[in-house]
């Protein structure tokens, strides 16, 4: 057989593969199934998940979905399943990620939060596959690039709703000091910013890629309402990360079609930046007439209310006459452009010069930028702030840099294998820099590894490098038939660049779309495996071994199934609680706790369940005194720590608990451990009394109790520890002087009044007189609490007085304020304690 024949005899057998698939019934649910999920999922949050039960319920419901996905797609498998080329060898790769997941969780630093990840990257690896297998057809990959595209357009056209008062989603519109900022359904701007920037690319590249004149109309006149939202959502790091991108895109078009690229960016951008300060102006003049003050009670308008229809028909008009330019532009002027060229075009490298003169050209913007000049100045107001603020001193710039190193400290602490899923929202604290409240590490690659280690981090690397160097390889050897599955490269590369400054990935439903492209890039290769593999090849593909891995994923799929039930059962019962506790009607403990032990039964490890438990059962045994509730909340609490050993709420319960009950020694060995794994003392709740604060009043507590029962060595060892720590707060306050001049501290690390009063009244009955002026002079004026604050002023003078010394102004104006003071100062300066 000659080589022409055998690839034939390739060709015919590929078409007859496609021609079946494209008859089977399973192919078809797994193009119902993308669709449903692509236009269902992205209103549900976009599938966020924060590390919180809130977030959990549509995430189930997405693995479900998935898990029955992967049944189907198990099935599929023995029938047609063979190890014959690259695209094979990666859907198998794509299970290392899931793997690494659950090879982590054995040593988790929480295991629900562990296990849920395991869970979600069990079902990326299923977009993956189910990629892999539709887009095999080039029918399926050009339907399921469309419904991406007209996924994402729907999520645009829906915040233009909320802009223009016809719906109501919270926080899809933002009114805050930063100006009017869109975030759509993410409810969050760089995550939409990032969304925007992969739909704009890929309309470029359709309308570009189409003869139909229609098709070319549409995604030209999206072109404006892309870049209006995207402009709108005031995304630095968009704005920094569009130019990288644009280097990894541009490779992979022609001269011309760069030039095309270009041409109908300037003209979209002339067009969003004409309308963009009306459009912001009816769009906040509206918000505000929407929510009238109380977002919980939006009033919404109708499409015919006249400012309404104003920025309909501003948006629309722009939108529709860019697209009609576009139009003309492609079917006239870059014909004809293209001739002029052709000599240009026949150049090997013709396709890198205008990305290299990108480079010369975003050197000088940088230098622009830092010189104010007037090019910046021709933005709108609000965008202008935000292009000048962009330098690598500006705070959340520095803020980031410094989540990023704290992050390689954990991933020094959990190098191989990492901390598991949530390794970072569960162990940061223990790390940090200085004391920022931030659950996600805003760089999936960073994030990934804390969660997977080296090993999985590699791994991930490893699939990436395979999918985009394989495509792009095969992709510049093509000739006019290429760029078929160029969206799925665009809007992946897009989405996973970003998330380098940013947490994207964190939102389930844009993780799952990128592995959907990775998978349709991998069916996109059609390297065959190298001929010395061959006999292990045919030993794979021969007898029960090729039944092994379709054998396999339906038992996963099976167990997907089952816990992702019972989770969102969970779910379910959890919230079933949660209503019966705000319920107005009187609903006895004993229902809440039946609904709530149905959710723990559904999910055993459930911190936020069992958290919830330990804190009715302490309020149950409050009530009641009886013993059983108290025994079963040790249990819940011991549970707790071995499951969840970091767990905050857990720990502020049980401190309470023990404060209240007078049990000040546990309730020192709490505070103790929590403080082992939060370096800055952080508590649940802002603003409430910081760890490092509860170790020293309770030293000083217990030792002076200890004093009063003439145990002098343990008064010794206690009110030695309260200054230690307080002197180690001292310490710790003036680490945080050393931040970059932009950085902010984060949350508020002082020494408050209360303290400062323990730590004055400490010092002056050891008659260290001169550390108490020093520890009560911090809070002299502070007048947050009158009482406290009065104690402090008595003690600081008396404190003077005893060294001789007088704050003359301080003690006028509050013997003036309290003249019976002058009696208690005298009285506390010349007695003993």
């Amino acid at each position: 057989m000659t080589a022409s024949t055998k690839y034939s005899y390739k060709a015919n057998k590929e078409l007859m593969h496609q021609a079946s698939l494209d008859k089977s019934v399973i192919y078809w649910i797994f193009l119902s199934f993308i669709g449903l999920f692509l236009f269902g999922f992205l209103f549900q949050t976009a599938l966020f998940y924060g590390y919180s039960v809130q977030y959990e319920q549509p995430l189930n419901s997405a693995v479900i979905t998935a898990g029955i996905m992967l049944f189907l797609l198990s099935i599929h498998y023995f029938y047609r399943w063979k190890l014959e080329n690259v695209a094979d060898l990666l859907t198998l790769e794509v299970w290392s990620i899931p793997a690494f997941y659950f090879i982590a969780s054995f040593q988790a630093a929480s295991s629900h939060y562990a296990m849920f990840m395991v869970m979600l990257n069990i079902m990326y690896a299923v977009f993956f596959a189910i990629g892999s297998v539709v887009a095999k057809q080039q029918r399926g990959a050009q339907w399921m690039q469309y419904g991406i595209v007209f996924a994402g357009y729907t999520a645009v056209f829906y915040c233009f709703l909320n802009m223009f008062g016809n719906a109501y989603y919270k926080d899809a519109i933002m009114l805050g000091i930063e100006g009017l900022r869109l975030t759509s359904v993410f409810q969050y701007a760089n995550a939409y910013a990032a969304y925007l920037l992969a739909l704009l690319l890929s309309a470029l590249w359709l309308l570009m890629r189409s003869r139909r004149w229609y098709i070319i109309l549409l995604h030209g006149s999206m072109v404006v309402p892309l870049l209006l939202s995207f402009f709108l959502t005031l995304s630095r790091g968009g704005l920094v990360m569009l130019p990288i991108i644009l280097l990894a895109i541009l490779p992979f078009y022609t001269f011309i079609r760069q030039i095309s690229f270009f041409s109908y960016l300037a003209i979209g951008s002339a067009g969003a930046l004409l309308i963009t300060e009306p459009i912001r102006k009816i769009t906040t003049d509206l918000f505000k007439q929407v929510t009238g003050g109380n977002p919980m009670n939006p009033n919404t308008v109708s499409i015919l209310d006249s400012q309404s229809l104003k920025g309909w028909l501003i948006m629309g008009s722009v939108s529709i006459i860019t697209g009609l330019i576009i139009l003309c532009s492609e079917r006239y002027v870059i014909p004809r452009l293209e001739q002029k060229v052709l000599k240009l075009n026949k150049y090997r490298f013709a396709n890198l010069f205008i990305p290299g003169a990108m480079i010369v050209f975003g050197l000088l913007a940088l230098l622009l930028i830092s010189e104010n000049n007037g090019i910046v100045k021709l933005l709108p107001s609000d965008l202008q702030k935000r292009v000048l603020s962009i330098n690598f001193q500006q705070h959340s710039v520095l803020e980031r840099l410094t989540m990023y190193k704290d992050s390689l400290k954990i991933v020094k602490e959990y190098p191989v294998t990492g901390a598991g899923g949530g390794g970072w929202t569960t162990l940061y604290q223990q790390y940090q820099n200085n004391p920022y409240l931030v659950e996600q590490v805003h760089n999936f690659f960073l994030q990934y590894m804390v969660e997977t280690g080296l090993l999985g981090f590699l791994a991930l690397i490893a699939l990436l490098i395979s999918v985009y160097g394989l495509y792009a390889r095969q992709f510049f050897k093509q000739g006019e038939e290429r760029g078929h599955y160029q969206v799925f490269y665009l809007i992946s590369v897009s989405i996973l660049l970003h998330s380098i400054l940013d947490f994207e990935m964190s939102y389930g439903y844009l993780a799952a779309v990128v592995f959907l492209c990775l998978g349709g890039l991998s069916a996109s290769i059609k390297q065959t495996l190298a001929a010395g593999k061959a006999g292990l090849i045919q030993y794979v593909n021969k007898g029960v071994f090729r039944y092994i891995y379709p054998a396999a994923i339906a038992v996963l799929s099976i167990v997907v199934i089952i816990v992702s039930v019972r989770e969102l059962q969970g779910n379910r019962y959890y919230n079933e609680a949660l209503v019966k506790m705000d319920s107005p009607s009187n609903v006895s403990m004993e229902e809440v706790f039946e609904s709530l032990d149905a959710a723990i039964r559904s999910s055993p490890e459930h911190p936020a369940y069992l958290v919830m438990k330990l804190q009715l059962l302490y309020q149950a045994y409050g009530q009641t005194k009886d013993a059983r509730y108290e025994q079963e909340a040790k249990r819940v609490a011991a549970l707790l720590d071995r499951k969840e050993p970091y767990n905050k709420p857990a720990m502020e319960i049980e401190y309470n608990q023990n404060a209240t009950a007078g049990k000040l020694n546990e309730a020192l060995m709490i505070t103790e451990r929590s403080l082992m794994k939060t370096v800055w003392g952080l508590n649940v709740n802002r603003g409430g009394p910081n760890w490092y604060a509860r170790a020293i009043a309770l030293n000083y507590e217990l030792g002076s109790r200890a004093l009063a029962g003439n145990q002098t060595e343990a008064n010794v060892k206690y009110w030695n520890q309260a200054l230690d720590w307080y002197r180690f707060v001292l310490s710790k306050q003036e680490s945080l002087k050393s931040l970059p001049k932009g950085q902010m501290q984060g949350e508020p690390f002082e020494i408050k009044p209360d303290i400062s009063l323990i730590i004055g009244q400490l010092n002056y009955s050891r008659h260290n007189y001169k550390e108490a002026v020093e520890a009560l002079h911090m809070n002299v004026n502070d007048q947050r609490n009158p009482d406290v604050s009065k104690l402090i002023v008595r003690w600081y003078l008396a404190s003077l007085q005893k060294l001789g010394q007088a704050d003359m102004p301080v003690y006028e104006a509050f013997i003036l304020k309290y003249p019976e003071e002058k009696a208690e100062i005298a009285k506390l300066a010349g007695g003993a304690l």
